[in-house]
């Protein structure tokens, strides 16, 4: 090997792409969800009990805030369930889901349990755009939520 492939190596081994979930929220903020898309992330968080706050970006470079009280759905079928969480932003929604939906039997009798998650991006209520979440920090499902009142599902 080169002196340079080896230096190579040596950076790419201290420095690797993003392979897990930066957490965009703040000391002070509850987490609500969070996952790495490529190499930025999504985070929904909580600083008070009336709003969560969507971020996308890195820590470095927020590129994208939305705060909002919560707007949450879920839905459950025949071996699992979705919830979503909106935040309009004027033509534009972003929602973050979550869902697990039963898989596979297994050998031993057993059934695989699927969890995805990850961002639908809409625009004038035509879909965009679905960012499936890559890497997860905690939970893939969306979590604590100030208090709020459910609304109804809506499938994308």
């Amino acid at each position: 090997m080169t002196m340079k492939k080896f230096i190579l190596c040596a950076l790419c081994l201290l420095n690797p792409p993003v392979s897990f979930a930066e957490n965009l929220c703040l000391t002070n903020e509850k987490t609500s969800f969070s996952c790495g898309v490529g190499s930025k992330s999504i985070s929904v968080c909580s600083a008070n009990d009336r709003t969560v706050i969507y971020r996308f970006g890195t820590t470095s470079n927020v590129e994208l805030e939305i705060e909002s009280v919560v707007h949450f759905s879920r839905t459950g079928y025949s071996g699992g369930g979705a919830g979503h969480l909106v935040f309009p932003n004027g033509k534009y929604k972003y929602i973050v889901y979550s869902r697990g939906i039963s898989g596979e039997w297994r050998d031993d009798g057993s059934r695989e349990y699927i969890k995805t998650a990850g961002v639908y991006v809409v625009k004038n209520e035509r879909l965009l755009a679905d960012v499936a979440c890559k890497h997860f920090s905690g939970d893939r499902f969306i979590g604590y939520l100030p208090p709020f009142e459910e609304e109804e599902f809506e499938y994308y």
